[in-house]
């Protein structure tokens, strides 16, 4: 959602003159009390800016619907879902909504915290380009953790009967103080057995002909993150193809490849659709990837919705128990395996550790021969 080209500087610290100041006026027109507008992003059917609340004196971002969708009930009644899906699904990885109104001109808005950090896109772009900035993101184990994260507020959106259906890097925030935050509910889809509308615009023209922007229309979601059955057009989907979509992140994580290259949005849907996947082991050995590891990922990737786990949760249980080093349920782990990943995460030895043991060790052999 953002890069470092326009992140804002931290926030600043608290003063009473901030803190304690008076109310605006209840009459409070809409320019006096969302102050500094200033575009931020586009995306589907809306604008983002960053502004000044006055309400409450501090920074948000305000989402307004765009005046030409305005008359349009599709493209308004996904507006007003993202906004209040975002709002009801009350997790610590969801971004906090604070209020939804109508501008002077009856538009539809909502506001909402701004998070200051990089998406998962830009620090895996970042490590790729050995960009001391993102080091401590270098860590397999880091990455994890990130990302089983994601897939706890993705189960507790699917206990709410909300499918994401877009989950991918760019949709994932790491903030400056280690939030990590799931984006744009914006194709959401509802699991409450009504059949699905089709909501069809055109993306803005600075986004067109990006192969990782989100589709509208007969398909809704990212082409090189989608699970085949969405890649179709299905339907009939479920919670299983944010299962695929978070493999597909967690493949990337582990060899900074994506699942899938391809010139257009149609090779790519056709790969997703009708290739086998290369396990990451297998198409980058020098990365190491872990068996226990590798078999996670191709599980969550299965092309048959009924051969991936069938439920988040155990997903994400899979990727605690790996963590932890203990037997994950797609495999059998060895017990050479559990022994080294135990030694690993219980026994860190830094470089320094050891030339100070060694040159004791050296000091301890000469004092009692010499």
């Amino acid at each position: 959602m953002s890069t470092s080209s326009n992140i804002p500087p931290a926030q600043p610290r608290l003063h009473r003159n901030i803190t304690d100041a008076a109310l605006p006026s209840p009459h409070c027109s809409w320019e006096d009390r969302f102050t500094d507008m200033t575009p931020f992003k586009e995306g589907g059917g809306g604008v983002l800016y960053r502004t000044r609340d006055r309400y409450l004196n501090r920074d948000v971002i305000l989402k307004l619907l765009k005046k030409e969708h305005r008359d349009s009930p599709d493209v308004s009644r996904r507006f007003l879902r993202e906004a209040r899906v975002t709002a009801l699904i009350q997790h610590p990885s969801t971004v906090p909504i604070y209020e939804m109104n109508q501008d002077p001109e009856g538009n539809p808005y909502f506001t909402m915290k701004e998070i200051r950090g990089e998406s998962l896109n830009i620090i895996l772009k970042g490590i790729t380009a050995r960009d001391r900035k993102f080091d401590r993101f270098r860590s397999r184990e880091v990455l994890i953790d990130l990302l089983i994260q994601v897939g706890q507020a993705l189960a507790y959106a699917h206990a709410c009967g909300v499918v994401h259906r877009d989950i991918k890097p760019g949709n994932i925030m790491v903030g400056a103080f280690g939030e990590v935050m799931v984006m744009d509910w914006g194709v959401a889809k509802i699991m409450d057995g009504e059949e699905e509308e089709q909501v069809e615009y055109k993306l803005p023209p600075s986004l067109e002909g990006d192969l990782d922007d989100t589709e509208y229309g007969k398909v809704y979601g990212t082409p090189r993150y989608m699970a085949p059955e969405q890649a179709r057009g299905h339907t009939d989907i479920d919670e299983k193809v944010d299962i695929f979509s978070l493999g597909a992140v967690l493949y990337e994580c582990l060899i900074y490849r994506p699942l899938v290259f391809g010139a257009n949005r149609d090779e790519l849907l056709k790969k997703i659709c009708e290739e086998p996947f290369v396990s990451p082991a297998t198409k980058e050995p020098y990365r190491m990837v872990p068996p226990e590891l590798d078999a996670i990922v191709m599980k969550a990737l299965a092309k048959d919705p009924a051969n991936r786990y069938q439920e988040m949760s155990t997903f994400v249980d899979d990727l605690q128990r790996f963590r932890r080093g203990e037997t994950v349920s797609v495999m059998c782990s060895t017990r050479r395996a559990r022994i080294q990943r135990w030694v690993k995460s219980n026994l860190p030895i830094k470089r320094t550790s050891v030339l100070l043991a060694t040159g004791a060790l050296l000091g301890f052999i000469i004092r009692h021969l010499f």
